[in-house]
């Protein structure tokens, strides 16, 4: 008689364990690079935006560029489905810069590596699961799909 009480009690461990899971956080940690720059100039910083998995603000992190290739780390934040959009920002002036035709200027890059011609690309391209791993992210300058 003993078994059924301790498969009761280690479903309810199990269920215990599983809720823990669902409410989870921890570091997003980013390896970004910018193959594409030569020199990187002393006011540039690296920016993070980070959205949900409808593709809606969370929060813009700016990080001081001080390499091409650089781990940035934001959070903690909650496991779960997430976009985000990056740029380095290379004078330093907290915007994504845009030509004439407004082609970004700056190297930037959507999670995934999601390009599009002529806009953003679609958000369900961008969507990204935080579980804990480290996100590689390279910035270029070129656009299209």
């Amino acid at each position: 008689m003993r078994f059924p009480r301790m498969r009761a009690l280690f479903t309810s461990l199990l269920f215990l364990w599983s809720i823990g899971l669902l409410g989870q956080s921890g570091q997003m940690v980013f390896d970004l690079s910018a193959p594409e720059v030569e020199t990187l100039p002393k006011s540039a910083q690296w920016m993070v935006s980070l959205h949900d998995a409808n593709g809606t603000l969370i929060d813009q992190f700016p990080f001081a560029a001080t390499s091409l290739k650089q781990r940035v780390t934001i959070g903690p934040k909650k496991v779960g489905i997430y976009t985000a959009s990056y740029y380095l920002d290379l004078n330093g002036n907290n915007e994504l810069d845009k030509g004439i035709f407004g082609q970004p200027t700056e190297p930037y890059a959507f999670s995934n590596g999601a390009r599009s011609m002529f806009s953003r690309p679609d958000v369900a391209n961008q969507r990204f699961t935080h579980d804990g791993r480290v996100i590689p992210v390279k910035l270029q300058y070129h656009f299209g799909g």
